[in-house]
């Protein structure tokens, strides 16, 4: 009888003590957030244009929307905050839009979009699994590669940018990106034709999906 009451009471404390372990365990991994690391971000999207210039009877300059692709550096300084480096790639139509009749395609453009700024994350106080959302603030630049019936003419523009996201971990180093990004500048028209007008500034919006990859 005191036998079996003995190997009782030792296989439920044995029983509690793995319990307490694995509870233990548990919070470590719901509590602790990861350590921030450099990270790259390859992505690709779509870029909505503003428009370059508008003329008289509401017609208007523009680049039609078009895919952009790019990568993104982040540079932790903290928990929640990060430097952040950005490069782009787009190749949208340049189009002359008219009343009634819409856009009309005049010619091809390239555009590559250089900026850098600071990313603010919420904190991961849910572990490693949580979905982290973030603002990015910033400047850089536009620069432009205009072709219109075979002349080439280049211009680059200061711009500024503010974007929102977040980050869906898949993994301890590995994750999704969405973001949605606005690029705010006017386009240099008196470098790229030598024609002294002042572009109004313009919104270009860019909606994106990648992968992060921490190290």
């Amino acid at each position: 009888m005191i036998r079996k009451f003995v190997l009782v009471a030792t296989v439920a404390a044995a029983l509690g003590l793995i319990a307490d372990s694995a509870d233990a365990q548990r919070r470590q991994k719901r509590f602790d957030p990861p350590t921030p690391s450099l990270s790259v971000s390859p992505y690709g999207g779509y870029m909505i244009f503003g428009s370059l210039a508008e003329g008289p009877f509401d017609t208007r300059l523009s680049t039609a929307g078009a895919p952009v692709f790019g990568a993104q550096v982040n540079l932790p300084l903290g928990s929640t905050l990060s430097i952040v480096g950005n490069v782009a790639y787009s190749e949208p139509d340049l189009r002359i839009g008219v009343p009634i009749l819409g856009g009309i395609d005049v010619g091809k453009s390239t555009v590559w979009l250089y900026d850098a700024g600071f990313q603010f994350s919420a904190p991961t106080g849910m572990g490693d699994r949580s979905i982290v959302p973030f603002l990015q603030v910033g400047a850089g630049a536009m620069k432009y590669n205009v072709q219109v019936a075979g002349i080439n003419r280049d211009a680059t523009n200061l711009a500024f940018n503010a974007g929102v996201g977040a980050d869906v971990p898949l993994g301890r180093n590995f994750g999704l990106r969405l973001a949605a990004k606005d690029y705010i500048g006017k386009f240099d028209f008196d470098e790229a034709t030598t024609i002294d007008y002042e572009a109004k500034t313009s919104h270009n919006f860019a909606l994106s999906a990648g992968l992060k990859l921490g190290f």
